[in-house]
């Protein structure tokens, strides 16, 4: 796992999880200007060609085309503002390091400190070149992931929102916005 200079030793709490996952993992700082991110892991440098140095102190906005990432940019905001919601997922057009275009599927999920949310813990998956059995096989990692973060920062004075079970399968998330991109192209 690499942290930025500005983790804390709670966030730096959740190394051990964020270490061993093979998903891509990221920590974002809401307490700072701009929510930068403030910890990567390794699956993350690897999916998406930038090293943690690139990476860190930056929003996640810098894996967006230039254009911008469309209508799904409002929905993430409206989520980060949103008291009530505690966790979403959303298919996020990104580019990696070497101009390669994909599209992410986004899990975010609050973490909160003294009743504030203080971070943004983030799980990215390439929905360009996965199989179906890949994407059940990230569903279940992500579950286990999840599970294991949310006893380690319990540990640490964080709580992670929301249920992981309730979440919707990615299959369907992938399918609608796969469904969505026909009808661009086909409309």
């Amino acid at each position: 796992m690499h942290w930025g200079q500005t983790a804390t030793t709670a966030v730096r709490g959740l190394d051990a999880a964020f270490s061993k996952s093979r998903i891509s993992l990221t920590i974002a700082d809401m307490q700072q200007p701009d929510a930068p991110l403030i910890g990567v892991n390794d699956a993350f440098c690897s999916m998406t060609g930038y090293s943690a140095e690139q990476s860190l102190g930056r929003n996640c906005r810098f894996l967006q085309p230039s254009g911008g990432a469309g209508p799904v940019r409002a929905r993430m905001r409206e989520f980060l503002k949103d008291d009530q919601s505690n966790q979403d997922k959303f298919v996020v057009p990104n580019v990696a390091f070497d101009g390669t275009e994909f599209l992410n599927l986004v899990y975010m999920s609050k973490l909160r400190s003294s009743g504030a949310v203080s971070f943004v813990l983030g799980s990215q998956f390439n929905l360009s070149t996965s199989s179906s059995s890949a994407i059940e096989l990230y569903d279940t990692a992500l579950r286990k992931d999840l599970t294991n973060i949310g006893k380690l920062a319990g540990e640490y004075g964080l709580v992670v929102l929301g249920t992981f079970d309730s979440l919707a399968s990615s299959h369907a998330i992938i399918a609608n916005a796969r469904l969505n991109e026909r009808g661009h192209r086909d409309g």
